[in-house]
């Protein structure tokens, strides 16, 4: 008898690992201001020492990306408005833009959540992410005016989407940019910056935690 639960977390996994942001090597805009142990350890391309990562809420996040994408697709079909998906590129720096209004300069990222987490949204990582989407988008060539952060309550109410608009700063991406420098900086000294994060968080979400700390990271100990 088939396992329909295994057919689908396999199935899960296996579309999730091929997608070109799973496939990554170069350290991404979502990444910058976060933790710097982390992307220290992406840049180095240590072995992944943490296989229990695999998360649900993220896989079914892009799921709910594609929905989205489809459908603002049936808006403006032949993207004169808006262009969703864009991939630019500016030196090592990649990134895939949600959403692009023409008319507007402005840049629309979707972040799934849950309601218990709005409270925390938007937090400076990202920002910073959005405003690297921004630069990225006027080093190809596009007008950019604003941003937005858009966060979706996987367990919510329509009611309880949450929307945050700011302007288009290039000093603050700038800043971002300057930011993953330094952890560049530290990684060509053999410098290993410290754990940020507790195991709590680490165990589950960090593929790069190692609780020998011989390979990966052991993350902050009491």
């Amino acid at each position: 008898m088939i396992d329909i639960s295994d057919l689908l977390t396999k199935s899960l996994k296996g579309f999730d690992s091929q997608r070109d942001r799973s496939l990554q090597v170069e350290v991404g805009p979502s990444s910058l201001g976060g933790c710097k142990r982390r992307v220290y350890h992406e840049l180095q391309q240590t072995p992944k020492t943490n296989t229990n990562t695999e998360s649900l809420a993220a896989i079914l996040g892009t799921f709910i990306h594609s929905g989205i994408e489809e459908s603002i697709r049936r808006e403006d079909p032949f993207g004169d408005n808006f262009l969703t998906e864009i991939e630019v590129l500016s030196g090592q720096m990649k990134g895939h833009i949600d959403l692009y209004i023409k008319d507007e300069g402005l840049v629309v990222d979707w972040k799934t959540t849950k309601v218990k987490s709005l409270r925390y949204f938007p937090s400076e990582q990202q920002r910073w992410q959005v405003q690297v989407y921004g630069w990225l988008l006027e080093e190809n060539g596009y007008e950019v005016k604003e941003l937005s952060l858009v966060a979706i309550p996987r367990d919510g109410e329509m009611a309880e989407i949450r929307v945050h608009r700011e302007p288009y700063d290039r000093q603050v991406a700038l800043t971002a940019l300057a930011w993953l420098d330094g952890v560049k900086e530290q990684v060509s000294n053999n410098a290993l910056p410290a754990p940020e994060e507790r195991v709590s968080f680490c165990a589950k979400y960090c593929s790069y935690y190692d609780p020998s700390g011989e390979v990966g990271c052991p993350s902050i100990v009491k």
